[in-house]
């Protein structure tokens, strides 16, 4: 399976100038764990709850500081047609819930490991004879 069958493509995205508190109140309103920050139509960073656990836990007044000084910006892309099992062992040896997917800086989806929890159940539900491939989509995101 390919990640661009299970990608998600209505993106959230941000500007860097954005304020944390903006971008805080973004992920709440759509249910998400990360928001792509987009420079010139660029990917120049993700900033996730993660990110925003880091900020806050500095005990300063952080809503108002711009999602630059926050966000990660050593992504790493999953090209559209890498395999599922290549996106959650990659998750999975840099630590991260998010991958952006895309080629050369322009972003066109995003997988999480809740997109990965959900393909592993997929493949079990319609095909039993997939648990093998369930199970290796399952144990590399857990690793």
């Amino acid at each position: 399976m390919r990640i661009s069958a299970i990608m998600q493509t209505d993106l959230v995205t941000t500007a860097p100038d954005a304020a944390v508190v903006d971008v805080a109140r973004l992920l709440t309103e759509r249910r998400v764990g990360a928001c792509l920050v987009l420079e010139a139509g660029e990917l120049a960073g993700i900033f996730t709850e993660r990110d925003l656990l880091r900020l806050v836990a500095t005990g300063s007044d952080v809503r108002h500081r711009p999602v630059r000084e926050a966000m990660s910006t050593d992504v790493t892309f999953a090209p559209p047609d890498a395999d599922l099992l290549w996106a959650a062992e990659t998750m999975r040896r840099l630590g991260v819930r998010h991958l952006p997917v895309g080629e050369g800086g322009q972003p066109v989806g995003i997988i999480s490991i809740r997109d990965l929890y959900a393909a592993a159940e997929a493949v079990l539900r319609l095909d039993p004879r997939g648990a093998e491939t369930a199970r290796g989509v399952l144990a590399a995101a857990s690793r």
